[in-house]
C-alpha cells in the first residue's frame, strides 16, 4: 500500500527514558505516523526524544490527550499506567502500554475494565514477540517437534539494580527502587516476559506457583534483586524462572519427550528433535536421529540467531508497527490487556508464595 493511501496517525509518546528511546525510530520512520508530542516529567528527556522525531516536547501528560491525538504510547513507571491509560481511553485514544500492565493486580484489572469498554485499540507491548525465533519455536511446539513439553526454563538477569542502588544511596532515587511504583523488584519487571511467552508457546496456563525472593546486593532498592520460582502449568508441565538485578545472563529452554531447545544470550540456539527437520522463519534444523539411553534422540544442531533491532520497521513482527496498524484498521491489539492481567495474577501468586513459604494458587 502506498503511503498516500494509508490513513495517517498522530501519536503522543509518553515516557521517553530508558528503553523507550529504542522504540522511537519506529514512530520516526513510518511515513504514515506523526509524533505530535513527546511527554516526560524529565524535560530534558522529552526534548531529546522530540528532537529525534521532530515533535513538540512537554512535561504535562494532558498534552497527550488533545483532539489531534489518535494514539497514546505509554512507557512510564508501572504505578502511572492506571491513571494515564484510563485517562487516554476516556479521551477516546488508542492506547499501547509497556509491560507489565500495572504495579499491582487491582490497577491491572481496572485498566482491563476500561479497555473492555473502549471502542479503540488497546494493547500491551511485549518485546519478545518482535523476535521471529519465538514464532518459530511456537510453530515447532504446536507441530510436535519436541513431543509433549514437560519442562521449561528461563533466566533473565542484568546488573542494573546495583547501579540504581548506588544512585539511590547517593540521593538520586529511581522509580525502579520503589515497591509502590514497580509492584516489587526484579521479578515483576523481568519475569512477566517469560510467564507470557511460556504460556503462549505451549498453549497452557500457569495454575500454581512457588517463589523465593531476596535482596542481596541492592540496599538502595526496596524490592528484590534476586528471585526464583517454579510454575506449574495446567498440563502438569513445570516452568522454572530465575531473575536478578545483581547478575548477568539470559537463557530460554524447552524440554519435551521428543526434543529440546535452548537459546542463550540472545545469540546461540541449540535444537535437538527426533521428530525431523524444520525450516522456519529463522530456524533451519536439518534433523537426524541417533540411538541413546531411553530411545532415539534428535541430532543436536547449534545456530546463531540474533534478535532484530527494536526500532526496525522492516521486521513484520515488530509489535509497535503491528499495534499501529491494528489501530489504523480498527482491529484488536496483537497482545491484549487481559492477557497481561493474567501475567499479573501469576506475579501476585509468586510474591504470595515468597511471603508465606507455601505454594500459591493463581487466582
Amino acid at each position: 500500500m502506498n503511503a498516500d493511501n494509508k490513513k495517517s496517525m498522530n501519536v503522543a509518546f509518553v515516557g521517553c527514558g530508558g528503553m523507550a528511546a529504542q522504540y522511537l525510530p519506529v514512530y520516526r520512520d513510518l511515513d504514515w505516523v506523526r509524533v505530535a508530542v513527546c511527554v516526560d516529567v524529565n524535560a530534558a528527556a522529552a526534548r531529546t526524544a522530540a528532537e529525534m522525531v521532530g515533535s513538540a516536547a512537554s512535561a504535562d501528560f494532558a498534552s497527550a490527550l488533545g483532539s489531534d491525538i489518535d494514539a497514546v504510547i505509554i512507557s512510564t513507571p508501572n504505578s502511572m499506567h492506571r491513571s494515564q491509560g484510563v485517562a487516554a481511553m476516556a479521551a477516546g485514544k488508542h492506547v499501547l502500554l509497556q509491560k507489565p500492565v500495572a504495579a499491582n493486580l487491582a490497577d491491572a484489572q481496572a485498566i482491563a475494565s476500561a479497555a473492555a469498554e473502549s471502542k479503540k485499540t488497546v494493547g500491551l507491548y511485549m518485546s519478545y514477540f518482535d523476535q521471529p525465533l519465538m514464532h518459530d519455536l511456537r510453530d515447532m511446539v504446536r507441530d510436535g517437534r519436541f513431543g509433549d513439553v514437560v519442562q521449561g526454563y528461563a533466566r533473565l538477569m542484568h546488573r542494573g539494580g546495583m547501579m540504581w542502588s548506588r544512585e539511590s544511596l547517593a540521593g538520586r532515587t529511581t522509580w525502579r527502587g520503589s515497591v509502590a511504583e514497580t509492584g516489587g523488584g526484579c521479578f515483576i519487571q523481568l519475569a512477566v516476559h517469560y510467564v507470557h511467552i511460556f504460556e503462549w508457546l505451549t498453549g497452557y496456563r500457569v495454575v500454581r506457583a512457588t517463589g523465593f525472593v531476596r535482596n542481596l546486593h541492592c540496599p538502595g532498592l526496596e524490592g528484590e534483586d534476586l528471585a526464583c520460582c517454579v510454575l506449574q502449568l495446567d498440563s502438569g508441565a513445570m516452568i522454572t524462572l530465575d531473575t536478578a538485578w545483581c547478575a548477568d545472563g539470559e537463557e530460554l529452554a524447552l524440554h519435551g519427550t521428543e526434543g529440546t531447545v535452548t537459546y542463550r544470550g540472545n545469540r546461540w540456539l541449540s535444537v535437538s528433535s527426533a521428530a525431523g527437520a524444520f525450516d522456519g522463519r529463522v530456524v533451519r534444523y536439518a534433523g537426524g536421529v541417533s540411538e541413546a539411553f531411553g530411545g532415539p534422540v534428535g541430532r543436536d544442531q547449534t545456530m546463531e540467531i540474533r534478535p532484530p533491532a527494536f526500532g526496525d520497521i522492516t521486521n513484520e513482527l515488530n509489535q509497535h508497527v503491528q499495534f499501529l496498524e491494528a489501530a489504523r484498521e480498527g482491529h484488536a491489539a496483537p497482545v491484549s490487556i487481559e492477557s497481561g492481567v493474567h501475567d499479573m495474577r501469576v506475579v501476585a501468586a509468586v510474591y504470595e508464595s515468597a511471603r508465606s513459604g507455601c505454594a500459591a494458587e493463581v487466582r
